[in-house]
């Protein structure tokens, strides 16, 4: 065997023992120690109309950064109030189907419940929120920072986000903000995917399940996101809902007049929600409530001394862990 072979198969070598070691632990220089991915599933019809669209579907999966794995989940299925009755075109686009609907809960009780799971996944794997709010020291060893990603803004952004305001719920603070994989995919590789699957399929990885099936999207985006992690990409805060405080100045230098015209805007943009789902793919419409992070926080969250925030009250820590069983 020559020198130049040699060279050659223990370079491969090493490449091996690389990508082992990688799989074991996936990314030291992460910022979240936990993902938790969501992608709902809502009412839409075939034809453009006025509805305002509902969750159907809510999953959500908790991915572990370090091992790659999906530890938990939570899902369940959403009685629609408004337009209780699913479309055909939902049902087939979907899978969902309007007995499953029947058979499901008020969003109110699924987000008080989704609550439940939040807090549970607290307690036994310690997770802490960033919050933007305001700052405080790096989190503990015992505290695990997480966050929530989905596939666009849409999910977060405009589908919880509207619903919610029309039918005056409360959702818990902590899905104020969250990282958009599709733009991060963007920015990451350069290249503009093509939904979903066509960003697993760039990537050689295959869509496991049925598309538009909440879960199975969850799980799937978990995936793509591991492979991002593994390709060298940090999971950033891109997208938050929290409004900054009226002192400050803008983010973007808008003059007063420009200000006036965002929030006549924005309040038209309240009394006219845009509903429509795309089919293929969930792309948000341009709403100024959504805000990208500035660059100020997101050199603070590079140094890891992001703020954090706990669903549990030191009440609830006291009175132990009973409600969750």
């Amino acid at each position: 065997m020559t020198t130049k072979k040699l060279a050659k198969e223990l370079g491969l070598l090493r490449q091996r023992s690389q990508s082992t070691n990688g799989s074991k632990t996936l990314l030291s220089n992460q910022i979240f120690a936990y993902l938790i991915v969501i992608d709902f599933e809502s009412t839409c019809w075939k034809e453009k109309t006025n509805y305002g669209q509902e969750i159907i579907e809510f999953p959500a999966v908790l991915l572990n950064t370090s091992t790659g794995e999906i530890e938990s989940e939570f899902h369940t299925y959403v009685q629609p109030q408004e337009r209780p009755l699913l479309s055909e075109f939902c049902t087939e686009l979907t899978g969902i189907k309007q007995v499953q609907v029947e058979a499901g809960i008020p969003l109110q009780i699924c987000l008080s419940r989704f609550n439940r799971w939040l807090q549970k996944m607290q307690v036994e794997k310690g997770l802490v929120f960033p919050n933007g709010q305001q700052k405080s020291s790096a989190p503990s060893p015992s505290q695990k920072p997480c966050a929530f990603v989905t596939w666009s803004d849409w999910d977060l952004g405009v589908c919880l986000q509207y619903e919610c305001k029309r039918k005056q719920l409360h959702k818990p603070d902590v899905l104020n903000s969250w990282i958009d994989l599709r733009g991060t995919y963007r920015m990451f590789y350069d290249k503009k995917p093509k939904g979903l699957n066509g960003a697993l399929q760039d990537l050689g990885i295959q869509f496991s399940g049925r598309e538009h099936s909440g879960l199975d999207d969850s799980r799937n985006t978990a995936c793509l996101a591991v492979r991002m992690m593994r390709d060298g990409c940090v999971m950033k805060i891109t997208r938050s809902l929290e409004k900054a405080p009226s002192m400050v100045k803008p983010m973007f230098g808008n003059t007063t007049a420009d200000s006036k015209k965002e929030k006549s805007k924005t309040d038209k943009e309240k009394n006219t929600p845009n509903t429509e789902k795309p089919s293929s793919s969930k792309i948000p419409p341009k709403s100024r409530q959504i805000k990208s992070c500035s660059e100020d926080i997101t050199k603070y969250l590079d140094t890891k001394e992001n703020s954090v925030q706990s669903l549990i009250s030191p009440k609830t820590l006291l009175n132990g862990v009973e409600s969750f069983t």
